[in-house]
């Protein structure tokens, strides 16, 4: 966005105008009680003629519910569930389950999203993408939390070269989408690194990972860990060159 970030409020009419900007192009969308209610615009703003762009309100959803449970099938309490649009702007809904494990959670603008689960001493799990139609109840969304695993690890550096304050470790490429899983559906998972070189991956999923050195933004080594549920596993050294 060339001049940054900007607001305006509509008028009775739902008119809105924006003033000053610099030619290029803006994304524009709808805010209605922190929440974004319209679809997302893109618009070409020219120098020498008014641009004009008109935004649809969403339909709601009536009803999404659920219910997070173990891998035995019993019901988590206190679980966190987190809705993401996965089209435009990532627009995101959180809710906790109650006693009982279930979750529920009313007037979602309808779309396609993601859903993740969490829980304390449970791997954070991607629950997959769901597409929630206008004015309808959306019921049996059934989430399963498995213990979780943890990786720690150590990045090795030159002798006498400090680690980078900014290094970092993650499961997924420095640019990929934070909502969605690594490779293989494993947890998408991220550390900042110590300055003993030591790092610490938790709450996640069993499954093969290939845990990434990035320092400036650039992946500068790689190892590959296998962890099971609910075990945590020592990973091979990280080697900053």
């Amino acid at each position: 966005m060339p001049g940054g970030a900007g607001s305006a409020f509509t008028d009775e009419k739902g008119r809105f105008t924006f003033k000053d900007l610099l030619p290029g192009k803006y994304r524009v969308f709808a805010v209605v009680n922190n929440l974004i209610r319209t679809n997302i615009a893109t618009v070409e703003v020219t120098a020498d003629k008014p641009t004009f762009v008109e935004l649809k309100v969403l339909p709601l959803t009536s009803l999404v519910r659920g219910q997070v449970v173990t891998t035995e099938g019993n019901p988590i309490a206190n679980a966190e569930v987190t809705f993401v649009m996965a089209e435009g702007w990532n627009s995101v809904f959180k809710v906790q389950t109650d006693t009982n494990g279930n979750f529920e959670i009313r007037n979602l603008p309808s779309g396609l999203y993601y859903i993740i689960a969490e829980a304390k001493e449970r791997a954070k799990v991607f629950a997959g993408k769901f597409e929630f139609e206008p004015e309808k109840v959306h019921d049996g969304i059934r989430i399963t939390l498995p213990k979780a695993a943890t990786i720690v690890g150590k990045v090795v550096t030159p002798k006498g070269k400090p680690v980078p304050a900014y290094a970092a470790v993650r499961t997924t490429e420095p640019n990929a989408d934070f909502y969605l899983p690594a490779e293989g559906g494993v947890t998408n998972a991220y550390a900042r690194v110590g300055a003993d070189g030591t790092y610490r991956l938790t709450n996640l999923a069993s499954g093969t990972y290939t845990l990434r050195l990035i320092v400036d933004g650039e992946v500068v080594d790689k190892v590959t860990v296998t962890v099971k549920e609910g075990e945590t596993v020592n990973a091979p050294p990280l080697r900053l060159r």
